[in-house]
């Protein structure tokens, strides 16, 4: 994408982030976005074909950053029983792509499209963990089907981003990093010191 083209999607993208703070995004028009982009609706249809066009667009790359930090982090060797307490500094990745893509997660996650967006990622995560992690492990030894494991996965993952997004005082990667991974071995109640 040459630079013009990239300007123009970026001042798109920080429109809609705008307009996404002040009402909800079924409401936003496309004049609304181009004016607030401070560009004409002929540069809006040279990226997409409708505003859902421009959210999926914004889903996808969204997604594609994340698969791209978890299948550069693919474990050299499997590991059933250490896969999860292995896999901090890919989780820690993941964290750190989430916090440095803030402002298109959050748009994500406040547009209409939450729900696309948690669907087509858990999707992803799905095909990469079928294809990609678990053919070297002993099937046998899974206790949950694998979409279980992602929707558990993404929701806790998502909630622990989004609640950062939220919260007043701001939590360190490496805080949020170990958070998830105890949540991950030990559940939200042994995490919490609920059960000893």
């Amino acid at each position: 994408m040459d630079r013009r083209k990239r300007k123009s999607r970026k001042a798109l993208f920080d429109a809609c982030v705008e307009l996404v703070q002040e009402k909800e995004f079924q409401h936003i028009t496309i004049n609304e976005i181009v004016n607030r982009a401070d560009l004409n609706r002929g540069t809006f249809y040279l990226h997409f074909a409708d505003k859902y066009d421009m959210m999926d667009s914004f889903e996808n790359e969204m997604i594609e950053k994340i698969e791209e930090v978890i299948l550069s982090n693919l474990p050299d060797e499997p590991s059933d029983q250490l896969f999860i307490q292995t896999r901090y500094d890919t989780i820690k990745e993941l964290i750190n792509c989430l916090e440095e893509n803030k402002e298109l997660l959050q748009l994500l996650l406040k547009s209409s499209h939450h729900s696309s967006f948690q669907a087509k990622l858990r999707s992803k995560l799905k095909v990469v963990f079928e294809e990609r992690i678990l053919p070297d492990f002993n099937k046998s030894s899974l206790n949950i089907p694998t979409d279980l494991f992602v929707v558990i996965f993404t929701s806790a993952a998502l909630g622990i981003i989004e609640y950062t997004f939220q919260s007043d005082a701001p939590i360190e990667s490496e805080q949020l990093t170990e958070f998830l991974i105890n949540v991950m071995i030990n559940g939200p109640a042994k995490t919490l010191g609920l059960i000893q």
